[in-house]
């Protein structure tokens, strides 16, 4: 879509939200369609609005009919609205009197027609009068002038629609801080935000899952594609399949969003910064069509690495004359299926299976070994079926004569512990909803979410937090935020040598971090940043508070590190 298209889709949807509330509401009579597309600066004739409209017919146009609409309408130009007047009023100056204007005018029509008075007031209005002749000239910039006022006003009140929904961190003020800081002082007894009524809206939506692997997340990655400029809504729901301690919430999940330019570069623009009275974290901005990547992220405040196996370990296979999978593990390896069915259709396909092989034996599924799973295995539709993914692993199993080292290797790289819970993965669904169209979501992969999302993430904490210099550090600041269930701190450098900073939350009460210990000491590099704490309460539903003092310790310069 070019510049010029994308203008024109903005200006018609900001013209159609000037009459209906919402683009998943149709034009429901003759008036609102003759409204919304004067409001886009058209000029809907009489008579093709008879033609499209019908009298005494039961009626509606929704958006996408209204956008098709207006491409058969002309843009009204300052030249063919002259020409029109003297052709009309046979003048070859533009002067016409103002009692033979008011009477060509006239459609006969008294319902439609101004009345005599209410059009003289209008001429006069406008200055097109001038001892009781009327300049066309004039009357001709005067109704320019008004079109481009309609599509100003349209789009301004599009605009304040987008303000009160955006949630996109880079419009944030000082001021809109201080105001979000006062609704977090009353967070424990205010209730979770809601998203909007979603009637009407389309949706895509697919599982995914963090895993734990070493030092790092991995997760599943999207990309995302909206086909008309409009309000858009990504969402992300935690789905712990592990039996919860009491009091204790599921692992943390935030979804952060990019869009992507033609040529593959990635730009922020926001996460899902919002709670949905159901658990899911939500995000809600106005987006351009195009393609968007969605990278999942969790703290690690609640998904890290345990500590130790618990006691008891379940049995993966049994012999009772010949080699089989046991009930505990059958019904595991359900639980996955179903995990890494990630369109939900009840079966896997190509990308669903290979990126479960990839992540149970870090290899690819080539295309012959995919052919042989459709041919040994039950497939349905070309895709693997349950009961063809319980083979399989039945066969591995006889293969192995009965081992079950192979079958623990997938189940730990899963998450899974030796009494057969997974604690060390995080399953969640990702939804994205558009207003205006039906949206694509594709799974891009599964990998760490790397630099890329951790500049995402320091930046989404620093524009949400306000800037406080470290005692006795010029270049040293600190930012510290605390939201209403989770609580970020980041140490910036602004200077070129690196710094070591003591970051001590441990008189904080309820809370839990992803590092060791409340009490840390981080280093960060010159000219950068680092989240030196992420932090959630620990029991969920109580009182809890962050204390953070930041005490600077040996500096380096670079130089003398290199030395």
């Amino acid at each position: 879509m070019t510049e010029m298209e994308e203008c024109k889709q903005r200006d018609l949807l900001a013209a159609y939200l000037c009459v209906k509330p919402s683009v998943a509401e149709d034009l429901g009579s003759y008036d609102e369609l003759k409204c919304a597309l004067q409001y886009a600066g058209l000029n809907p004739t009489p008579s093709f609005m008879t033609h499209h409209w019908p009298q005494d017919t039961t009626h509606a146009i929704t958006f996408e009919g209204f956008c098709h609409l207006s491409e058969q309408l002309p843009e009204v130009a300052i030249d063919e609205i002259e020409t029109l007047f003297m052709k009309v009023f046979g003048t070859t100056d533009g002067k016409v009197g103002e009692s033979h204007f008011k009477k060509m005018v006239a459609s006969g029509d008294l319902s439609q027609d101004l009345s005599e008075a209410d059009l003289g007031y209008i001429l006069q209005e406008a200055g097109v009068v001038d001892k009781g002749v009327v300049d066309c000239s004039k009357l001709c910039k005067t109704i320019m002038h008004t079109i481009t006022e309609m599509k100003h006003l349209s789009l301004q009140k599009l605009e304040e629609r987008s303000n009160l929904q955006r949630i996109n961190t880079k419009t944030f003020t000082r001021k809109k801080r201080e105001k979000f800081a006062k609704q977090e002082d009353q967070s424990k007894t205010s209730p979770s935000h809601s998203v909007p009524d979603l009637g009407g809206w389309s949706e895509a939506s697919l599982k995914g899952c963090f895993y734990l692997d070493k030092q790092n997340v991995l997760a599943h990655q999207y990309s995302m594609e909206v086909s008309c400029l409009g309000p858009t809504i990504v969402k992300m729901k935690p789905k712990s399949y592990m039996k919860q301690e009491a009091g204790r919430g599921p692992v943390d999940t935030l979804a952060y969003i990019f869009r992507e330019s033609p040529e593959g570069m990635r730009n922020y623009i926001g996460f899902t910064d919002q709670k949905d009275d159901d658990g899911s974290h939500f995000w809600q901005d106005t987006l351009k069509e195009g393609r968007y990547v969605v990278i999942p992220y969790t703290s690690g405040c609640r998904l890290r690495e345990r500590e130790h196996e618990p006691e008891g370990c379940i049995e993966l296979v049994e012999s009772k004359g010949k080699v089989q999978l046991t009930p505990e593990f059958r019904l595991v390896l359900e639980e996955i299926f179903y995990q890494v069915d990630l369109d939900g259709n009840g079966c896997l396909n190509r990308q669903e299976f290979n990126l479960y092989n990839w992540r149970t034996s870090g290899e690819e599924v080539q295309d012959d070994e995919w052919s042989v799973v459709q041919s040994n295995f039950e497939v349905q539709d070309g895709e693997l079926t349950l009961g063809g993914f319980l083979a399989l692993h039945q066969l591995e199993a006889e293969d192995n004569g009965g081992d079950s080292d192979d079958l623990w290797v997938s189940l730990e790289a899963m998450g899974y512990n030796r009494i057969g819970r997974q604690d060390q993965a995080a399953p969640f669904t990702i939804s994205v909803l558009s207003q205006v169209c039906q949206p694509s979501l594709q799974v891009s992969g599964l990998k760490s979410g790397g630099l890329l999302l951790d500049k995402a993430v320091v930046r989404s904490i620093m524009e949400n937090a306000e800037p406080v210099k470290i005692k006795n550090m010029i270049d040293l600041i600190q930012y510290e935020y605390v939201g209403e269930h989770r609580g970020s701190i980041v140490i910036q450098n602004k200077a070129h040598s690196k710094v070591t900073v003591k970051v001590d939350c441990s008189q904080s009460s309820n809370i839990i971090t992803n590092r060791p210990n409340l009490d840390w000491t981080v280093e960060v590099a010159g000219k950068s940043a680092i989240i030196a704490h992420q932090l959630l309460p620990l029991r969920i539903g109580e009182e809890w508070n962050v204390v953070c003092n930041a005490v600077v310790g040996n500096t380096q310069t670079l130089g003398e590190e290199e030395a």
